[in-house]
This record gives C-alpha cells, sequence and structure tokens, in this order.
C-alpha cells in the first residue's frame, strides 16, 4: 500500500522530529539523519514504508551500552502484545530504554503493562498529535526568534 504525500511528510517530519529528541538527549544521532531529505527518506524507506521499518536503535555519546530503541507500531491503539513484543526485543538485545510513538494511545492493559515492567524498562509514549505540536512549537519559536532579533 502506497502512503499519502501528506502520511510520508507527517512520518519523515516526526522521524526527523525524533531524532533531534535523542540528540538533545546526548545520543550519538549524525547530523546526516536529521539534515535528511524527504527524497532521500522516500528513497530509504521507500514509498510503501510501514511504521515499523522507521524504528531507531541509539547509543549514548559517552556510553555505548546504553543505549534506546524508538519504536513505531503500526495498530492505532498500542496493546499488549505489541508491547510484549517490544520488551522482549529490548531484553534480548539488553536494552532497557525505549520511546513508543502511537497514533493514538495505549490501551488500559497496554497502560498496566507499562506500570508492571517499569522497575525493569523505561518506556516513553508519545502521541503522534503531541510530536506533530512539537515542530509545530519549535517552527514557532524560531520564526518568533528570528522576528525578535530583527527587531533589534
Amino acid at each position: 500500500m502506497v502512503l499519502s504525500d501528506d502520511e510520508i511528510r507527517r512520518l519523515f517530519r516526526i522521524r526527523k522530529t525524533v531524532l533531534q529528541l535523542l540528540k538533545d538527549r546526548d545520543y550519538f544521532v549524525g547530523d546526516f539523519e536529521i539534515n535528511m531529505s524527504r527524497e532521500q527518506f522516500i528513497s530509504k524507506f521507500g514509498e510503501n514504508m510501514k511504521r515499523e521499518d522507521l524504528v531507531i536503535n541509539k547509543a549514548k555519546r559517552n556510553d555505548s551500552s546504553d543505549q534506546i530503541y524508538v519504536f513505531f507500531p503500526e495498530e492505532p491503539k498500542v496493546g499488549v502484545k505489541t508491547m510484549k513484543t517490544y520488551t522482549n526485543r529490548m531484553k534480548s538485545e539488553n536494552v532497557f530504554r525505549a520511546i513508543l510513538v502511537v497514533q493514538q494511545n495505549l490501551t488500559p492493559f497496554a497502560r498496566t503493562c507499562i506500570n508492571e515492567i517499569s522497575s525493569k524498562f523505561h518506556l516513553e509514549v508519545f502521541q503522534v498529535k503531541f510530536i506533530a505540536f512539537m515542530i509545530f512549537g519549535f517552527h514557532f519559536r524560531s520564526s518568533l526568534c528570528l522576528v525578535v532579533k530583527d527587531l533589534h
């Protein structure tokens, strides 16, 4: 299934924002990844990409054993089955941090699952609409800074 231009644009911006977030948290993210053009993004992942194709795994700059995953689940509401798949993968690779970029929300059972595993795994959940707001907020702040700079 080929994604619409709007959906590709949205996934491109979301992934770019998440990479910047990881870089700000001192994970090793190359500038080439953040500065990837939309055309390069499409070339890398294809027009019929799945959210699962966008998975990111990064290590801290000063400690390569401290890693994080970023998962982009396909299903709109993420359930326990998906959570177990992710945590099993993390466990097998000794990765104890992850960000889930979800389309809607977690099911109540998945939320309970996160609470139960919180002593072993640190999972953050971001909804797509929140990241879209971060993108808008960044561009708004950047534009505002330019306007204020021009006034001085």
